[in-house]
């Protein structure tokens, strides 16, 4: 069914504001790939490719046919992609959404379609031969969403919105016509309402423990109890297999989604337990969710399931460029050691498919990168596809060492961070900050302490960087900590790494500060108070086409905050826009 927001009352405004045929998801710019995992070798392969949005298979009973909905109407292809997707007549319902059942004899299909004949959107449940014909509606109220028929074929099960709250609950009615029946009351969504293949049960997700879990009830909605216990992940859509013993599922990560919501383009996982409860099997984890498996898809023999998986075309043809992330800007997902071990699989393999093509972490700490050795971290980092390009650490001096100049012991911790990032094959090093200094006396110490360190990371071959913020830029009796260091630091020893949002915030020109000091700039990072080029405060035309004054080398995509909770739409928003920048070249290494 449809993204839905928790609460009611952003739904009924969305009713109220449509007026067109809306689809599950954007029909635009997107790749589909109608897949089929089979549980015997534990493998999934795709079918077929479509260069349009495809969703929802179902797997016919007698094996033929998987049934998807595609720009509001029902086509079959077989289950082999030997065949072009072949349209199934559905009269004047056009404006099918994803919500589709085949009944278990194959003589019919259930589905969820906006009525032609009712103003705005609002779905309603019908049933039309398997082979085509004017549909017949069933619900004579809306919103509804088909997800279950009985196995005899008299029951259709759906999601319904109903009452002055836009409750939204599972309800029961023959399919033939008549009375609709509540079966669930909880609070907040219960959804997907599926017949065990004897019909004595009903599979649904709820969110009335606060996370969307799976649940189980009798045909008649009694003894209504929870399947799964996911931590860390919303469980969506439990389809039961035909011989009764195992149900698959699909889950999201719950750092990127609202439990109450299922929406399309993120990165999922189908899971599997057994029809009488258990742990759950990770399956698969694809790019996908909402339109992937919303409904049945089993294959008759129990065997096999089809689901489908998407590619964002932007994604894939924007033009290919040598772009890293600051991993800071994802310290909500892979900030710790024990975030880093549960969600980088995810977070990296997404920014990969982003056009990300290097990182900078920001994790340095007693010898080790995310908790990780340096050796081991590398190797994760290059097996992700990832190219460490340089790595953000510091350590500050004490204001006895400020006032004496003697930093000895401090340039032991940066002996140490040395030898781990050398280990790691990092080329530079960047000291991420040092905070600010009120004397030219202080600005001395500190720029001999950078030349030390300069020096240091020289003598291991390793390139040594500052990284700016605003306040380097406040004038410091004559000068400011930023022209000071240039002035006070080798090029051969120190490089800097201006982030041009707070040079701009700082209220002066990054294009400027290139000139001013031709060949320093060998890295950037290159952020906006949002998404890049969402603020258009940042002249990053003019930045970008001063690279070769700057000596600019590659630059850092940082965002330290997104115009959105989702910090990985945010991230990738901005690398769509430097891919597609004409002024932004593929790649800045020579």
């Amino acid at each position: 069914m449809w993204n839905m927001a928790r609460k009611a009352k952003l739904f009924l405004v969305f009713l109220l504001g449509c007026t067109a045929p809306m689809w599950a998801q954007s029909q635009n710019s997107t790749v589909s790939y109608l897949e089929i995992y089979d549980l015997d070798s534990g493998t999934h392969h795709v079918v077929k490719e479509f260069p349009f949005v495809v969703e929802a298979p179902n797997w016919t009973p007698d094996g033929n046919w998987l049934v998807v909905n595609k720009d509001g109407k029902l086509y079959r292809v077989s289950p082999d992609g030997s065949s072009d997707l072949e349209e199934i007549p559905t009269g004047n319902i056009s404006q099918c959404n994803n919500d589709h059942v085949v009944t278990a004899d194959g003589k019919w299909i259930g589905l969820s379609s906006n009525d032609p004949n009712i103003r705005g959107y609002n779905s309603y449940v019908y049933i039309v031969p398997f082979g085509g014909g004017e549909p017949r509606k069933i619900t004579p109220e809306g919103p509804s969403y088909l997800h279950g028929i009985s196995p005899d074929g008299k029951t259709a099960a759906y999601c319904a919105f109903r009452g002055p709250n836009r409750e939204q609950d599972v309800y029961i009615m023959p399919v033939k016509g008549g009375k609709e029946t509540r079966l669930t009351d909880a609070p907040g969504l219960d959804d997907g309402p599926e017949f065990s293949p004897d019909g004595k049960y009903i599979w649904f997700n709820s969110v009335r423990t606060g996370r969307m879990q799976a649940w189980r009830m009798r045909a008649n909605g009694k003894e209504q109890t929870q399947m799964t216990f996911d931590e860390n992940m919303n469980s969506w859509f439990p389809h039961i297999s035909p011989d009764g013993k195992k149900v698959v599922y699909l889950a999201y990560h719950d750092y990127e989604i609202d439990p109450g919501s299922h929406i399309a383009n993120l990165n999922v996982q189908l899971r599997m337990i057994p029809a009488e409860g258990g742990d759950p099997e990770v399956l698969v984890e694809f790019f996908g969710g909402q339109g992937s498996l919303n409904v049945n898809s089993w294959s008759p023999d129990s065997r096999k399931f089809a689901y489908v998986s998407y590619r964002l075309a932007e994604e894939m043809t924007a033009p290919k460029k040598e772009m890293a992330i600051q991993m800071y800007s994802l310290r909500t997902l892979i900030g710790t050691p024990e975030l880093f071990a549960k969600n980088h699989e995810y977070v990296l393999s997404r920014l990969v498919q982003m056009g990300f093509t290097g990182a900078e972490p920001a994790s340095y700490q007693n010898g080790k990168f995310y908790g990780m050795e340096p050796s081991a971290f590398r190797k994760l980092m290059d097996e992700a596809g990832l190219d460490l390009i340089s790595s953000h650490t510091t350590r500050f001096l004490s204001a006895a060492e400020k006032e004496s100049g003697d930093f000895t012991e401090a340039l032991k911790w940066w002996d140490e961070c040395i030898a781990a990032h050398k280990a790691a094959g990092i080329p530079r090093l960047v000291m991420s900050m040092s905070p600010p200094i009120s004397s030219e006396k202080e600005l001395e110490v500190m720029s001999k302490y950078l030349e030390a360190i300069g020096q240091r990371c020289k003598d291991n071959g390793i390139r040594f960087g500052y990284h700016s913020h605003s306040h380097e830029f406040r004038k410091v009796e004559e000068t400011t900590m930023m022209d000071y260091f240039m002035t006070h630091t080798t090029p051969e020893n120190v490089f800097f790494q201006m982030d041009v949002y707070w040079a701009v915030m700082a209220g002066v020109s990054p294009v400027e500060y290139m000139k001013k000091y031709p060949g320093r700039f060998e890295l950037l990072h290159i952020k906006d108070k949002y998404e890049i080029g969402q603020s258009g405060m940042v002249g990053f035309e003019a930045i970008f086409n001063n690279f070769k004054l700057a000596g600019t080398k590659g630059y850092v995509v940082e965002l330290e905050q997104a115009s959105t909770p989702n910090i990985l739409k945010g991230v990738r928003e901005s690398a769509l826009y430097l891919r597609n920048a004409p002024y932004v070249k593929a790649s800045y290494s020579e």
